[in-house]
């Protein structure tokens, strides 16, 4: 094979990565030692594998490899894995706006809470994992709903009719599909005590290589608390986190173009 045909940036790049041997977390020194190159070449490196996703920075500054690269294999992870990645974005959020955080997954016609974070106020939404919630009446459920197209909603709801749970529920599915329009639209959903009187929350959908809804993240609390006047902060920071989980697992795009505009 032709010397020029031979690109040395990315053998650097293949080294820098290599060089995790599997740990989880590696300072920028030490793999710097085990590639033998030097620092500021590695840190360039690190920091153009962790814009495109493969690598990511953890507090005190050392890196760790993401599941991203297991992706180009055709590897996805289990719902333990998909748990366990979303656990410490979901802590920020916890930290962030002290109310609930929940991580739910479409499974048999419903949401099946799969991590569930609780805040410490005495007065809060009640949930743990393996629990389950209609998918009409949860902001959750319409964000699992929003990569689907009406036939699928529509067969979904009628092995599962909707029932009215609160006076507030939206139990008719032209109502209810012009409400997953806005999710696609919008990029996240409101339950506005439609589950529960006197409760609101508000999900964003996490998105894997293909770009389908694998799963959603929500923030869950009580209405006087989690008020509408907070929907576009909570909304944002919801999107913000659900961006990084997902371009973790693979995906490349954003969370609204079309792979979240319409059917399939």
């Amino acid at each position: 094979m032709p010397a020029n045909n031979y690109i040395a940036v990315i053998e650097k790049a293949v080294r820098v990565l290599e060089a995790f041997e599997g740990r989880h977390e590696v300072a920028l020194s030490e793999l710097a030692t085990r590639t033998r190159l030097v620092k500021s070449s590695v840190f360039r490196i690190l920091f153009t594998l962790e814009r495109l996703g493969y690598v990511q920075k953890a507090n005190g500054g050392r890196y760790s490899v993401t599941s991203r690269l297991s992706r180009l294999a055709g590897d996805y992870p289990p719902r333990s894995n998909l748990s366990g990645l979303a656990a410490p974005f979901m802590a920020q959020l916890l930290r962030r706006f002290q109310e609930t955080i929940n991580l739910g997954v479409l499974d048999g016609g419903e949401v099946l809470y799969i991590h569930v974070l609780e805040c410490s106020h005495a007065f809060r939404l009640a949930a743990h994992a393996g629990m389950r919630s209609p998918l009409h009446s949860t902001a959750l459920g319409k964000c699992l709903l929003s990569r689907l197209s009406r036939p699928e909603i529509e067969a979904m709801l009628k092995a599962n009719p909707p029932r009215k749970l609160t006076a507030r529920t939206i139990t008719e599915i032209s109502t209810l599909y012009n409400e997953v329009a806005k999710v696609r639209a919008r990029g996240y959903a409101v339950d506005g005590g439609e589950d529960s009187e006197g409760a609101r929350c508000i999900a964003a959908p996490i998105l894997d290589p293909q770009g389908h809804v694998c799963a959603a993240i929500s923030i869950s609390g009580p209405a006087m608390r989690v008020k509408p006047s907070r929907d576009k902060e909570i909304a944002s920071a919801l999107m913000d986190t659900c961006r990084e989980i997902s371009t973790l697992l693979g995906y490349t795009g954003r969370l609204t173009d079309k792979a979240l505009s319409g059917g399939r």
